[in-house]
């Protein structure tokens, strides 16, 4: 699991080559940590597919206000640069996997 920063944002995430997911949260999000292990699981399933990183928006809040993270828990799936979903709220494993695997194809 790849921590992201405002430092490491521009490598990390949107010169990958492969997609990312960024898990937008902070600690004192209830629906954040019900998520994290979820996130966790499910990263070890898409392994070598897709990157799994996290973003605490209380330690990096001029790149949360730079990717327009409004509410939390938010996950931003980027693909080549870009931002091609925007996953938003809590969601159980089995939604979580079907978004993913929808912008895999």
């Amino acid at each position: 699991m790849l921590a992201v920063t405002q430092a490491t944002f521009t490598k990390d995430v949107l010169q990958s080559h492969l997609p990312v997911i960024v898990d937008y949260w902070a600690l004192w999000c209830s629906p954040c940590l019900m998520l994290a292990p979820i996130f966790e699981k499910v990263s070890k399933e898409f392994a070598g597919k897709m990157v799994f990183a996290k973003c605490d928006v209380d330690a990096n809040q001029a790149l949360a206000q730079q990717q327009d993270i409004r509410g939390i828990p938010c996950m931003v799936i980027y693909k080549n640069g870009k931002e091609i979903e925007r996953l938003t709220g809590a969601m159980d494993e089995g939604m979580f996997k079907s978004k993913i695997s929808a912008t895999l194809k």
